[in-house]
């Protein structure tokens, strides 16, 4: 049986350097930039009640107005 051995570094950072708190906030930045396109982007389309006739009575296929997001690629 072959065992692979991988080498993993680690480097203590310490918390109070600005660096630090420059990259949280860049991150934050730009993590609500992109969520914010894509909500400006999404298309809503509505799915409305569908009546049917059923053994001579009228009934309703789909109960409720639903809000349907379409998501851009």
């Amino acid at each position: 049986m072959l065992k692979i051995l991988e080498l993993v570094r680690a480097y203590s950072v310490p918390i109070r350097d600005n660096r630090v708190s420059k990259l949280i906030t860049w991150y934050v930045k730009a993590l609500q930039k992109a969520i914010d396109m894509i909500w400006d982007n999404i298309e809503w389309r509505y799915c409305f009640q569908e009546l049917v006739r059923r053994g001579g009575k009228l009934t309703t296929v789909i109960g409720w107005k639903i809000r349907i997001p379409i998501i851009p690629k």
